[in-house]
């Protein structure tokens, strides 16, 4: 079918499809859009992106025709009234496409929700930072490597697992290395003694380092410019092409070939009985310092408390809805830079019994519908559900 041709059909379904639809509702346009989709003809006249646009379109049509407050409640219950029946991994692609269609509609209500005076105490799980002094530097050198040392250390410092937890709870199950107590301190001296320098040996960062006089305020500004991203970046840019070239040149580069980056690794595990990771862990290493240490804390209190009123609330008020703990979990995955929302589930499985082997494994279908998908969303989880013991 040529182009022309293929876009006349295209037009035509499309009409036929805002009218056959004019008076479904929304399971109905759910139930639609399954069908159209796994019919085999369809891609005579439409790809996935293009059928998923109009049928965007149509469910955003239904949704703007129900009550608000109707609206709200079938959000509060998970949307599980407005799903059709079907496998739970088709209900749960629905389940979070109606998330993503209603929000606009649910803002007004969710404001009018947030003014009510609700403020439960944190968990005990949740352990408050410590602040730290400020930095004292004599030179760029000395500022640059205490600011980005100590930035990695605090955003690993927030996934720590309680080590108590882990041995009562899940006992024949070794903690993932990036979240093991000591492994923060372990990585800062892995980037004091063989990263940083080498980062710093490049043009982008002396250029830097000459731009401006670099006060007290110096710190803030360095990790104003981390968090500020985007392209031409010029420490996550220097951080990114030192990281890709040690895949094979090896971490530590610039130093002598006698000093084996791996070695700090292996002695802390060795020490304290915990796995060392090795070079294919090189991906998971190299995204530490996109997360931000708040943006990890606030996670996990918001994890914490939702697990609390869902399981455990101190009274009926305080009770939350079923599916909040796991939705919490699953917007840190989205939100949170890649592995950051990952090794916050990792964490609530060592440290929250609900929070099992059957929860993962859903937890993961809700990700992503597919494989493919999951590992492309949530690949530390993907990897480590994948390599639990039996």
């Amino acid at each position: 079918m040529n182009d022309s041709k293929r876009r006349a059909k295209f037009e035509s379904k499309v009409a036929e499809l805002l009218a056959v639809t004019a008076g479904l509702k929304v399971p109905q346009i759910l139930m639609l859009r399954r069908m159209t989709s796994s019919d085999p003809d369809t891609q005579s006249w439409a790809n996935d992106r293009e059928l998923g646009v109009v049928f965007d379109t149509i469910l955003d049509r239904a949704v703007a025709a129900m009550d608000v407050e109707v609206l709200g409640a079938a959000a509060d219950q998970h949307f599980d009234g407005l799903l059709p029946p079907g496998p739970e991994e088709a209900r749960d692609k629905d389940r979070w496409l109606l998330f993503d269609v209603t929000k606009k509609y649910l803002v007004n209500r969710a404001k009018a929700a947030a003014q009510v005076p609700v403020a439960p105490e944190p968990p005990p799980a949740v352990i408050e930072e410590e602040e730290e002094a400020p930095i004292a530097f004599d030179n760029f050198r000395q500022m640059f490597d205490e600011t980005l040392a100590r930035y990695a250390r605090r955003a690993l410092q927030a996934l720590v697992v309680n080590p108590t937890s882990a041995a009562n709870l899940r006992p024949h199950i070794p903690l993932p290395f990036i979240i093991s107590p000591g492994f923060a301190t372990c990585y800062e001296t892995l980037l004091r003694k063989f990263v940083l320098p080498d980062i710093r040996a490049t043009k982008r960062i002396k250029e830097l380092s000459e731009s401006r006089i670099w006060d007290s305020a110096g710190p803030n500004r360095l990790i104003a410019i981390l968090q500020q991203g985007g392209q031409g970046n010029p420490i996550l840019d220097t951080w990114d092409s030192r990281w890709s070239a040690y895949k094979s040149e090896g971490v530590g580069a610039k130093h002598a070939k006698a000093n084996d980056p791996w070695a700090v690794f292996r002695e802390w595990a060795k020490a304290g009985g915990f796995p060392a990771p090795g070079e294919a862990d090189i991906p998971l290493l190299h995204s530490v310092i996109r997360w931000e240490p708040e943006a990890l804390l606030e996670a996990w209190r918001e994890v914490a408390l939702l697990y609390q009123q869902e399981f455990h609330p101190k009274d009926r008020h305080d009770q939350a809805r079923e599916g909040a703990f796991r939705d919490a979990i699953v917007r840190s995955i989205r939100e949170l830079p890649k592995y950051g929302g990952d090794l916050i589930a990792m964490k609530a499985f060592f440290e929250m019994p609900k929070c099992d082997r059957m929860f993962l494994r859903k937890l993961m279908q809700t990700v992503g519908g597919t494989e493919t998908e999951r590992r492309r969303v949530a690949p530390g989880l993907v990897h480590f559900y994948n390599n639990l013991p039996l």
